[in-house]
């Protein structure tokens, strides 16, 4: 190949790699940064020692319990803007002995977490309603500000408000916590005796559920992956005159370590294709492209020895030598 053709392949060469850096880019936040449209992933938490209203006895029990989430992606609902996943979460003790438990659906956008109201969304019976804020996931790139969340006990809104950096087996994390003061809890609540309140006379009273909450999320920042949760939960039964009341629930649920290394695991990936994908791809290419056209210039522009020997030496003096 000559000098001039190898040139002319090198400046193509370059040109091609220099022009991949954004698309490469483009590609990273088009289609490696998106939460997957399947979904099917169980995880748990524990509160040691909690206190809780014993569904047999009516009564005040402290014992270990389990909140058990499921997460359910229905494929064919979502699309290349948003997934659809069903999340079923329900709290028992170590008998497994059922307290509570809650069911949606709902969509949400792929890229920053954010809820779509689209989609047969509905949580437990009430097919109306309108759920809003981040579902599952903080965005990618996830920032040091408050975030909206939706409540499932609550039934709606809340701040999760950054709340400082923190180490989680050596990987930088953004803890943001939710602090809600007392609220009633939407939905009927059973009557019960009078006697059980600490109340004189007897028959059944009316109650009302109110709720405090402290919710802990360790988010790693670059995928937007919850990787560890503290849900301090404390729910009160209150007469209509606050004169009656017991405690339905005081318990800190811990993520697992298991449910924990696991979510480490899914953030290291994302990361790892994002520093590929959107620095090391582009920035390798860059250099490489750089090299091939400055190679080339230095191709075109250098002349070879024998041309310039032709030129220092006129044609009838080689016609003479001969």
């Amino acid at each position: 190949m000559s000098r001039r053709n190898l040139a002319l392949v090198l400046a193509g060469l370059g040109a091609f790699l220099l022009t991949l850096i954004p698309l490469t880019r483009l590609y990273v936040s088009v289609h490696v940064l998106k939460a997957p449209l399947e979904q099917q992933s169980m995880t748990r938490s524990v509160a040691e020692s909690a206190t809780y209203l014993d569904p047999v006895t009516m009564r005040p029990a402290v014992g270990d319990l389990v909140q058990t989430r499921w997460l359910i992606g229905d494929v064919l609902a979502g699309n290349d803007d948003r997934a659809v996943w069903g999340e079923s979460v329900s709290l028992s003790t170590r008998d497994d002995e059922r307290l509570d438990y809650h069911e949606r659906r709902l969509a949400f956008d792929r890229r920053t977490g954010a809820i779509v109201n689209c989609c047969g969304e509905y949580l437990d019976d009430d097919t109306a309603i309108r759920q809003s804020g981040q579902a599952f996931r903080w965005p990618f790139n996830a920032q040091r500000h408050d975030y909206t969340l939706f409540d499932l006990r609550l039934r709606r809104p809340v701040t999760a408000a950054f709340d400082g950096v923190e180490q989680v087996r050596g990987v930088e994390t953004y803890r943001y916590v939710q602090r809600t003061p007392r609220r009633l809890v939407p939905g009927e609540t059973a009557p019960l005796p009078r006697h059980l309140l600490g109340l004189p006379g007897t028959g059944d009273v009316g109650l009302a559920r109110y709720a405090e909450i402290r919710r802990t999320y360790w988010v790693e920042p670059v995928s937007g992956q919850p990787v560890k949760t503290l849900d301090e939960v404390k729910e009160t039964l209150v007469t209509a005159d606050e004169r009656g009341r017991l405690t339905a629930l005081d318990a800190a649920f811990r993520s697992t370590e298991a449910d924990v290394a696991t979510a480490l695991n899914t953030a290291a990936a994302y990361r790892r294709w994002i520093l590929t994908l959107g620095t090391v791809a582009p920035v390798g290419g860059g250099l490489l492209g750089v090299g091939c056209v400055v190679a080339a210039v230095w191709l075109m522009r250098r002349r070879s020895p024998a041309a310039q020997d032709e030129k220092q030496v006129p044609g009838d003096q080689l016609a003479d030598a001969r």
